[in-house]
């Protein structure tokens, strides 16, 4: 019974085309809209979001080439060893955001909850590189297989 959730744990991903299109998708407008935010004039927004850009950009561009190569190359490893890098990278993206911080909320309560959404973001995407790494050294580095 104990085995079990371990299996399901090193179990492989099914790989549908639609999931990596629609990264690819949702990363251009992303994209679009990081690289915008600055003409539209949003009053919470400030001036200091600018710095963050070319990061966010890159790590964008990783996410847009992840996919991209998710559709030709579909190996269990390469899937399970981008995500520990794609989440390595998600956790500097957001780690940089509650650094700089580069919002002016008025009310006290959205700042806040906004701070706390990205503190919560930064455990999830450390547990999420902490599994990922787990199941890459356990699967593919020792080669358990308890199927």
């Amino acid at each position: 019974m104990e085995n079990k959730a371990l299996v399901e744990f090193l179990g492989d991903k099914e790989f549908r085309n639609s999931e990596f299109v629609a990264g690819i998708v949702a990363n251009l407008v992303l994209l679009y809209i990081i690289n915008s935010v600055m003409n539209w004039d949003i009053s919470f927004i400030a001036d200091s979001f600018r710095d963050l850009i070319p990061l966010f950009n890159a790590v964008i561009g990783a996410n847009l080439a992840a996919n991209a190569c998710f559709l030709i190359y579909r190996r269990q490893w390469f899937w399970t060893f981008m995500q520990i890098i794609l989440s390595a990278l998600g956790y500097l993206m957001v780690s940089s955001l509650y650094s700089v911080f580069p919002f002016t909320f008025r009310n006290i309560y959205v700042f806040y909850s906004v701070r706390f959404a990205l503190l919560v973001a930064m455990v999830v995407l450390a547990v999420a590189v902490f599994l990922h790494g787990l199941k890459f050294v356990l699967k593919f580095v020792l080669k358990i297989d308890l199927e």
